[in-house]
């Protein structure tokens, strides 16, 4: 075999190598060039405190946490999202708290450091950000913050009812700065507690009020929001409630 005709085999038996380096070369310059990071983050709009049903950052019942949501992300190859917390009160850096995988749009914050003093009822204001990460670990940009400030809860008796009535009342410390409390009620269906009414009520004395109307057999949720008097971008509050049940 002359040298022409083996030149020719080895070029041919070649290729293919090339072929694979340029194919994995690609693949890999592709992974390394993805550097375009998610959209900003958008936390759920905040509902006044007078509504039925509440959405945007809140108080929550169960405990002294503080609860918020956020619209998903748009970015197809979102993998997830990062919580963020500041302290706005002590000026303390700004923190992550949670990191959450992509089908989870809300979170409650647990952290003992929110709930309010014992002696002087009110916590430290928290703001609270989002941003979304991508299957390459680009960030996007933390959300605007969503600010919230809890404050004491109340203290609910339980509930009396009497044939197409019902009484509700509740204590509160009368030296908190309180503009106004929401009393609501709920019906457990299928599970789910859905609320079917409210009194927004902005005596202080005396702190009761009666629903009129038959109850028909079932459980039931009686709770009262506190809201306190701050500017409708730096909310601050308490919920609780007890649950009761209509034979």
């Amino acid at each position: 075999m002359n040298s022409l005709n083996m030149r020719h085999r080895l070029i041919l038996l070649a290729v293919p190598f090339l072929l694979m380096i340029l194919l994995f070369g690609c693949a890999e310059e592709q992974i390394a060039v993805d550097t375009q990071a998610p959209p900003k983050v958008e936390l759920s709009h905040r509902n006044p405190d007078s509504v039925l049903v509440e959405q945007g950052i809140d108080a929550v019942p169960e405990g002294d946490y503080i609860y918020l949501s956020w619209i998903p992300s748009i970015a197809t190859d979102v993998e997830g999202y990062r919580i963020y917390r500041q302290n706005t009160d002590d000026g303390s850096d700004r923190i992550q708290i949670a990191e959450l995988d992509k089908n989870t749009l809300e979170y409650e914050d647990h952290d003992g450091v929110l709930a309010p003093d014992q002696q002087n009822g009110l916590a430290d204001g928290f703001e609270y950000s989002v941003s979304a990460f991508d299957e390459a670990d680009n960030e996007g940009y933390r959300s605007d913050p969503g600010y919230y400030k809890l404050m004491l809860k109340p203290d609910l008796n339980q509930p009396l009812y009497q044939s197409d009535s019902l009484h509700l009342s509740w204590s509160y410390n009368q030296s908190l700065d309180v503009d106004y409390f929401v009393v609501k009620l709920f019906r457990q269906i299928e599970g789910d507690w859905l609320p079917f009414w409210k009194n927004v009520y902005s005596l202080f004395w005396p702190l009761t009020v009666t629903y009129y109307g038959t109850l028909a057999p079932g459980e039931y949720l009686y709770q009262v929001d506190v809201v306190g008097a701050a500017p409708f971008d730096m909310p601050m509050g308490s919920e609780e409630a007890v649950q009761f049940t209509i034979p």
